[in-house]
């Protein structure tokens, strides 16, 4: 019996050396394990103290050696399978090899029973290191998912590629072999064959086929060039079905193998035709900007929004300062303004900036000379190219206006002065709708201030009293159909403030081209002081009529005299030395008699003579 046991215990351990299986057995009723030398082999840690199948300590030998990620998950399986033996003990964990790596170890064992198949305690098992299977496993999931991985990865860049061949508009994509037939080609360029060439293209065909005559000789000669190796580009252009000229850029490239063999050439054509119609459009309006910014009347300056650097200037705007092109570009814009207008210009630059509507600014400019002149400074709203931003803006140079206005309103407040000691008020009105400009001495003559109302030819229609407005509408309805100078009208007028005036009312009216009265400039004068005086010299002048023949008596008494005298000599009732005596009397009263007369003459003559003059 006992030469039985040892003959099955070499066997068992001849099955677990040809297995290279390290064995163990493990007493879950003393919790004492035995290990066997192949066991302490496949960890490198058989030496000259391990004895086969000798007694362990199970935390030295099992759990001190397996992997720190592993060990929880290992000893709760091991617990579980003490507890119910009857399940299947295998378990996959890594120990640590004596030289420091990880061996993957497969662990398999079996609750052993007794011929009444009764458990006893013991568990049999065995390790079997699969380190190299596991690697082999990993590495054929890791190819695995590789080839899966490539294999989307291909169909991702299938899907992408003809999504980028055929999402280009106007972009014609075609692959061609050595025999000029056709490889493949884009969406596109079945439509644009279809539409433009009136042909249907298919793979294999030839391609010139498809071409027009009078561009096979240009095609073939670039198809040659690429096919001998030579990338390049070239631009043509065709006048297509829609009687349009149409221009392309053609991107040859030679198809090269991995072993540097020429198979054919691709060929990318672009439709460039609204580039070529925008870079002639650009072309006008880069010419319309040279002639509008260097031909302008006045200087032209462009800043930057956000400095307020100049980036441009016109000649205008060098001659207007006194600089070169060079000097004025970059330099701050208030530089070129005098200290005392700085703050002014500064806020009105950052009105400007935040402006979306024309602005204008009159003020002042400094010169390189340092010398000061009056602008007008007007500008649109900032404009933005690219992610600048900037602001143009003109300058009208003022010195001469502002001299020409200096020398107007001069003119005008002299005028001003003279209608106020002449009591003449001037006016325009438009015409047919009555909307008038009156002077300063118009508004005094009235009474008014020019605060009160607004100017109107009706407002100075009801000003007329009422037994001169009839007439004074007349004479109106009939300036204003009749070109030239009218005849004056002389009218009463009563004030706001109940004062009647005399006014004389006289003008000119003008006429369009079509010969429509539009405008009557004229005066008023006030005559009130003069038609006061002369009533005044008339009732003087009546009274010392009334006076002078009142007086009249002061004459009969030398006429007496002189007819009385003059019958004594004529009957000659009177000696010589009488005569002689009455004579002179008759001379004495021809002295008095002419001395009243020249006196009541002189009076009145002169009254008539003033009255004369004032008329």
């Amino acid at each position: 019996m006992q030469q039985q046991k040892e003959l099955y215990q070499s066997k068992y351990e001849t099955l677990l050396n040809v297995a290279q299986l390290g064995g163990w057995e493990y007493d879950a009723l003393t919790q004492e394990l035995y290990c066997n030398k192949s066991y302490f082999s496949m960890l490198g840690r058989l030496d000259g103290t391990v004895k086969d199948w000798d007694k362990y300590s199970i935390k030295e030998v099992w759990e001190k050696w397996l992997h720190p990620d592993d060990l929880p998950k290992a000893k709760s399986y091991f617990a579980d399978f003490i507890l119910n033996p009857t399940i299947e003990y295998s378990q996959q964990f890594r120990m640590q090899h004596a030289e420091g790596h990880w061996v993957v170890i497969l662990s398999r064992a079996r609750a052993m029973r007794d011929d009444q198949g009764e458990l006893t305690g013991m568990i049999l098992g065995s390790h079997l290191d699969i380190t190299g299977t596991q690697e082999i496993t990993d590495s054929f999931t890791i190819t695995q998912k590789e080839f899966e991985k490539t294999k989307r990865q291909v169909i991702k860049d299938n899907a992408f590629l003809k999504a980028v061949l055929n999402s280009p508009k106007e972009l014609f994509i075609v692959a061609i072999d050595k025999h000029f037939r056709f490889l493949g080609f884009s969406d596109e360029y079945i439509s644009f064959a279809r539409k433009a060439l009136k042909k249907e293209v298919a793979i294999g065909m030839d391609v010139f086929e498809v071409l027009p005559e009078e561009l096979k000789g240009f095609a073939r000669k670039n198809y040659e060039r690429a096919l001998n190796g030579e990338s390049f580009v070239t631009n043509n252009s065709i006048v297509l079905a829609d009687g349009k000229k149409h221009y392309y850029e053609n991107k040859y490239s030679p198809i090269i193998d991995q072993h540097g063999k020429i198979l054919g050439l691709t060929l990318f054509t672009n439709d460039i035709t609204q580039l070529k119609e925008q870079e002639e459009e650009n072309r006008m309006i880069d010419l319309r900007y040279a002639a509008l910014f260097d031909g302008a009347e006045d200087a032209i300056l462009i800043a930057d929004a956000s400095s307020g650097n100049l980036v441009d200037v016109n000649d205008k705007a060098c001659k207007l300062f006194g600089y070169t092109k060079s000097e004025l570009v970059g330099i701050h814009q208030t530089k070129l303004h005098p200290p005392e207008a700085l703050a002014y210009v500064q806020a009105k630059f950052e009105e400007f900036v935040k402006n979306k509507e024309y602005h204008f600014v009159e003020t002042d400019i400094i010169t390189k000379k340092g010398i000061i002149k009056p602008v007008r400074i007007s500008g649109g709203a900032p404009f933005r190219v690219g992610k600048y931003l900037f602001t143009a803006a003109y300058f009208h140079d003022r010195t001469v206006e502002k001299a020409a206005m200096d020398k107007a309103l001069t003119i005008q407040e002299m005028l001003s002065k003279a209608e106020g000691i002449a009591h003449v008020g001037s006016f325009e009105v438009q015409l047919p709708e009555g909307h008038a400009l009156w002077s300063d001495e118009m508004f005094r003559i009235l009474d008014l201030s020019p605060n009160e109302i607004i100017a109107h030819k009706d407002y100075f229609t009801q000003l007329v009293v009422v037994e001169d407005r009839e007439l004074y509408q007349k004479w109106m309805d009939k300036v204003s159909t009749i070109e030239g100078e009218s005849s004056p009208i002389q009218v009463k007028i009563e004030t706001p403030s109940g004062k009647q005036k005399h006014v004389i009312v006289n003008g000119i009216s003008y006429a369009d081209n079509i010969g429509r009265i539009y405008k009557f400039i004229g005066v008023v004068k006030d005559i009130t002081t003069r038609i006061a005086t002369l009533q005044n010299l008339r009732e003087q002048n009546r009274k010392l009529k009334e006076i002078a023949w009142a007086q009249s008596h002061l004459v009969r008494g030398p006429l007496s005299d002189i007819l009385g005298i003059s019958k004594i000599i004529k009957s000659d009732l009177v000696s010589a030395e009488e005569r002689h005596k009455l004579l002179h009397q008759i001379h004495e009263a021809a002295e008095k008699l002419d001395a009243v007369i020249k006196d009541v003459v002189s009076n009145t003559s002169s009254f008539e003579e003033i009255q004369d003059d004032f008329e």
